[in-house]
């Protein structure tokens, strides 16, 4: 790894989950389903008249990033939020689509919940944070230029923590077909920052990445070959997704 060229930022939390019902067909391997929540979600941090308002990809996303803050007993309201998305709200502006070409009613709810950024809206409202917060969607690098948006935003408020919770629900037709593999619905969240005031256990996490001349085929979506490599025993890994190679490495703080 060229070490001249990488970011380096301190992971203090992590915390992923998956859609059981929607593991068929991905054989992943019990080094990184062992630290998988593979339960169904109950968001009881948010109350019941607000939790009518999550649908199945911001319900992700706020069950991930609330129970990746409260590993560290941190405030919700104090964080800068990156959220990430590679497919966003597709599936509910497929049936919105599909709505329009039989002639129904369009759900008021579905449309004004189907922009990108809906579920980092939605995480601001209910917990009152008003820090700043990016949407992030960059095809099958989503999670890696996520990372890169988190350092930037640390070295701009060096004080502060930033969560990252990178998250996507699994492709329904006809669009799946465009897949090159099979993904489950998933939500990854990581707290990070670069302050050594803050860090008391975790890892230093340093990432660089170059451009692939050639198509890649990875075996999984890049956040979750992340947390594999994580809670594994090598110091570094190449990884990748369709068109780049992402180099980690890590140490324990």
């Amino acid at each position: 790894m060229n070490t001249d060229n990488s970011l380096s930022l301190q992971l203090l939390s992590s915390y992923c989950w998956i859609s059981e019902d929607s593991l068929n067909n991905c054989k992943y391997p019990e080094s990184l389903l062992n630290y998988v929540d593979l339960e169904v979600i109950s968001i009881k941090q948010i109350p019941p008249i607000k939790r009518r308002r999550l649908n199945g990809l911001s319900k992700m996303a706020m069950h991930t990033s609330l129970n990746c803050l409260e590993s560290l007993k941190s405030n919700s309201d104090e964080v800068i939020t990156v959220f990430a998305s590679q497919h966003g709200e597709l599936n509910r502006t497929i049936s919105i689509i599909s709505d329009i070409i039989n002639s129904q009613d369009v759900s008021p709810k579905d449309f004004s919940l189907s922009v990108h950024n809906s579920s980092l809206g939605l995480f601001s409202i209910f917990n009152n944070n008003t820090q700043p917060g990016t949407s992030i969607a960059a095809g099958s690098n989503t999670f890696g230029f996520a990372l890169l948006e988190s350092y930037n935003l640390l070295k701009r408020f060096p004080n502060k923590k930033v969560l990252l919770t990178c998250f996507d629900l699994k492709v329904e037709p006809p669009f799946d077909s465009f897949l090159n593999r099979v993904e489950p619905s998933y939500s990854l969240s990581l707290l990070l920052s670069i302050d050594d005031n803050l860090a008391q256990h975790g890892y230093n996490i340093s990432f660089s990445f170059q451009r692939s001349e050639v198509p890649l085929q990875a075996s999984m979506p890049l956040p979750l070959a992340f947390l594999q490599f994580l809670h594994s025993n090598a110091p570094s890994e190449q990884l990748k997704s369709n068109n780049t190679y992402w180099e980690f490495a890590k140490n324990a703080l």
